[in-house]
């Protein structure tokens, strides 16, 4: 039996500074804290509906189990929760974002970051939720906020879901700003998924971004974001940003170095799977292919040849695939792409990455020809 493990501090004090909102699930206030001269975001749980306490009070406990499991520069950070189960409330300690919603943003001619920044953070944002099977299911401007330093934020997970197995399309209750026309999907058969996520984020950033601007570059994307049949939408928010890398590649300054590497790490990666099995299952997480690449360059640092190349392959795929035994990999190749690779902008950093997964993407699948259940 796990021991249980205690710890009788002090008890923390907060001053309470101002109310900063209302939303859904509970009221939100900034509090500072008096140890550390940190300002925090508290949102506590008020349910507005009292005849639904119970489910209310369950959902927000998801929001927090939603939220402490992510981290992504343009989604809010959760520091820490303190809950009161038998009063049916608690309160969620958040990071403190000082700024507008995404509706109240106006670009500076004279610098700063223009929609089409705006809208790749924004996309970003979601594509990292997707990547981690989260629903936001509350699509409004006020839910976006951009702070002091020109950030995207995406906050407010209190209609948030998690999806598991097959709920990939289950019948959910969303909570949206108006739209003049839902999709088929919604409208129909009451569905929303991660395609009805696409269509409400691409009707906010319609709405809200001055679009007859000739800096933003993204307007067929959200054309495309927004098609009301599911048939002609974009299937998920990874195929958006592989169409961003695409549209801004030729706009990115990377030096000739930096191709170099790319492309001598994109070769001999491509060389070395020869197929998958069944589908192509990429990892699309920066954080957990970083990791993954530098725990095996720690691994393999007294090397010159990997010894294994489904240790590299492994970095960047989880499915079931065949690889090439003969094709000799160099370990600097390895070392030199994750030296470029942590040496990027986020942003960049994507943009590479998107361009490996282009490349791994056009190798062969193969798919059993017998009836056998398995």
């Amino acid at each position: 039996m796990a021991k249980k493990v205690e710890f009788d501090a002090i008890k923390k004090q907060f001053i309470l500074v101002r109310p900063l909102g209302s939303g859904g699930t509970g009221d939100t206030h900034l509090l500072k804290d008096e140890t550390t001269d940190m300002f925090f975001a508290f949102k506590k749980y008020v349910p507005k509906d009292s005849n639904f306490i119970d489910e209310n009070y369950e959902r927000f406990v998801d929001e927090i189990k939603i939220l402490f499991n992510l981290s992504h520069p343009n989604v809010v950070r959760v520091y820490n929760y303190y809950l009161y189960p038998q009063k049916k409330t608690g309160y969620l300690q958040m990071e403190y974002i000082e700024g507008d919603s995404i509706e109240e943003f106006e670009t500076d001619p004279f610098g700063g970051k223009t929609w089409s920044d705006i809208f790749i953070e924004t996309i970003a944002a979601f594509e990292y939720l997707e990547s981690n099977n989260v629903l936001h299911r509350d699509i409004r401007p006020a839910n976006i906020m951009i702070d002091k330093h020109e950030n995207v934020k995406v906050i407010d997970f209190g209609f948030g879901k998690k999806l598991e197995g097959l709920d990939q399309d289950a019948k959910s209750v969303f909570l949206n700003w108006p739209v003049t026309q839902l999709p088929y999907e919604t409208e129909y058969d009451g569905i929303y998924n991660r395609q009805s996520e696409i269509y409400f984020v691409g009707k906010l950033l319609a709405n809200v971004i001055d679009r007859s601007l000739d800096n933003f570059n993204f307007e067929h994307i959200i054309e495309k974001m927004i098609k009301i049949d599911p048939k002609k939408r974009y299937k998920s928010f990874h195929d958006i940003s592989i169409d961003i890398s695409k549209g801004v590649f030729g706009e990115i300054d990377f030096t000739n170095e930096e191709k170099e590497v790319y492309r001598k790490f994109a070769d001999t990666l491509s060389i070395a799977i020869k197929s998958y099995w069944l589908k192509y299952d990429p990892i699309r997480d920066d954080s957990e292919i970083l990791n993954n690449l530098i725990d095996l360059i720690r691994i393999t640092s007294l090397e010159k040849i990997l010894q294994d190349n489904s240790q590299l392959t492994n970095c960047f795929i989880q499915g079931r695939y065949t690889y090439s035994t003969k094709h000799k990999i160099e370990v600097s190749i390895i070392t030199d792409f994750y030296r470029l690779l942590v040496g990027l902008s986020p942003f960049r950093r994507r943009i590479v990455l998107d361009n490996i997964d282009a490349r791994l993407s056009v190798i062969k699948v193969e798919v059993p020809d017998d009836d056998l259940p398995f």
